[in-house]
């Protein structure tokens, strides 16, 4: 029956990683819908499925598990709970308990004021992460599914953006839906996109740093690469350059911040062996190679790529900035190139009969090296911070005025989102305690601003907000303090277990 039950949620996870992001029935105009129904349906039926096979089961008598301990019940169940599997029954919990202390029960339940994430969704967010926790058993040709569907929303992203849709939707639908106009492949909002493509980004990244051989011992120099491992490196490498270009061409700043988050983090698993240090300078290579050939794009196409809000910021400089970009590339191929030399010189002084993939090879210089990246890490978020307090409480914010944009904090902060988090953060202030405990429900921010804030919101900037564009005061907000832990202590101890600290 356990064996089954992996099976099912097998089917399951690999839907949610490779057909789910490319799902979609009207393109953009009921993209949120589609995406719901889609995970909702899916996620139902799995869950159904192995809810019918432990019943029909139990009823004949089948065990669950031929390995499985004896004791009873309740030894049985703590035994196999794992942190993370507290925190998300305490988000539910906190989830039904916001719903139920609400002032608007029916919006907090459906979240149909907002975007749809209400009691009822969050419930099946945690169904999913049960079902996947226990059930998933993960597999390289996975990740390779995964990466390889990746490709196709990055290339359409990249489409979309210089007016090539496949779909051909944009000049469609254009003079009906203004939305039209922006490009957003199958995800649909912009800033979603990025987001999903700085996850693509490095996921394969990091899978084209660490995939190994899987034919055995390296038999030398004149070793034959076999075509899935050339394959791989190939859908890896080209997927993480497509990912790096969807990000330049995404007019969203959160492309920024992915962007600096893999060339800042990759380092700790390239910096593990020479070969990984070739590898990372090769991407760096290709993700400064992506920006140059989307400016030079741009300019051919008379500029039709429309900078339309100036807060793409890596989609302007691939378009103003050519020159340097330039320079940055020929740095970085001349650094591979010497990188590639030291490798390969040091490889051939290995004798054929001790070769051994070179991620096993030992290397001294590997942890002085990652501490050191390490440090500048550590002294590069001091700076950080230290910039942003001077320049938003040191009194001469003119030395940054170039940068206001991005390190002073006001109400036009980000495309408004200095007002709307002060917004959030007023209301929370204001909660009483138990709403500072459990929240003010699931997706009830909108009425919120609708109800107290929304004619001093149309007359600051003429907008109106359904959600804090901020998870962290998302979760603040909806299902307060207790809530806020659930959920963050779920996600934080899925990647502890995830990268098997502690085991």
């Amino acid at each position: 029956m356990k064996s089954t039950a992996v099976k099912i949620v097998n089917i399951y996870t690999l839907f949610l990683m490779v057909v789910f992001p490319l799902f979609m029935t009207d393109s953009y105009f009921n993209i949120q819908e589609s995406k719901m129904y889609c995970f909702l349906y899916s996620t139902m039926a799995a869950a159904g499925l192995i809810l019918t096979i432990a019943v029909v089961g139990r009823l004949k008598g089948v065990s669950w598990d031929n390995n499985a301990e004896k004791g009873s019940f309740r030894s049985r169940f703590k035994k196999s709970m794992m942190p993370a599997d507290w925190f998300a029954a305490l988000f539910l919990i906190v989830v039904l308990l916001s719903t139920a202390c609400s002032e608007w029960k029916y919006e907090a339940f459906w979240g149909n004021m907002g975007r749809w994430q209400g009691c009822f969704l969050l419930s099946w967010y945690v169904v999913a992460y049960a079902l996947i926790s226990r059930f998933y058993r993960p597999k390289q040709w996975h990740m390779d599914l995964f990466i390889a569907a990746g490709l196709v929303v990055c290339v359409w992203g990249v489409l979309d953006c210089f007016w090539k849709s496949p779909i051909g939707w944009q000049l469609e639908r254009g003079a009906v839906n203004e939305k039209a106009l922006d490009f957003s492949s199958t995800i649909g909002n912009v800033n979603v996109l990025t987001a999903v493509e700085g996850m693509y980004l490095m996921a394969a990244s990091a899978m084209f740093i660490g995939v190994e051989r899987v034919s055995g011992p390296v038999e030398g120099a004149t070793t034959k690469v076999k075509p899935v491992y050339a394959a791989r490196l190939a859908l890896y490498y080209i997927t993480a350059c497509a990912a790096f270009m969807g990000l330049v061409c995404g007019c969203s700043d959160n492309a920024l911040i992915s962007a600096a988050a893999a060339i800042c983090f990759l380092p700790f698993l390239a910096f593990r062996s020479m070969k990984g240090i070739v590898r990372y300078a090769a991407l760096l290579a290709g993700y400064i190679g992506t920006m140059l050939l989307t400016g030079y794009i741009g300019h051919r196409e008379g500029q039709k790529v429309v900078i339309r809000w100036k807060w793409g910021k890596l989609l302007e400089m691939s378009m103003e900035q050519q020159e340097l970009i330039r320079k940055l590339l020929i740095a970085a191929l001349v650094l591979l190139a010497i990188l590639s030399a030291i490798y390969v010189l040091s490889m051939k002084k290995k004798a054929p009969a001790d070769a051994v993939t070179v991620s096993e090879t030992p290397w001294k210089g590997s942890k002085p090296l990652r501490i050191l990246w390490a440090c500048l890490g550590v002294l590069a978020a001091c700076v950080l911070i230290w910039v942003f307090y001077d320049a938003n409480h040191g009194g001469h914010p003119e030395l940054y005025a170039p940068y206001r944009k991005f390190i002073i904090f006001d109400d036009a902060w980000g495309t408004h989102r200095g007002y709307n988090w002060c917004l959030a953060m007023k209301y929370i202030k204001d909660f009483p305690l138990y709403k500072k405990l459990l929240g003010s429900g699931p997706e009830t921010y909108g009425i919120y601003t609708h109800v107290y804030d929304h004619y001093a919101m149309m007359d600051k900037f003429a907008e109106t907000y359904d959600s804090p564009h901020n998870e962290w005061l998302q979760y603040l907000f909806t299902t307060g303090i207790l809530g806020f832990v659930g959920y963050y202590g779920m996600v934080k101890c899925a990647l502890w277990s995830g990268f098997g600290i502690g085991r």
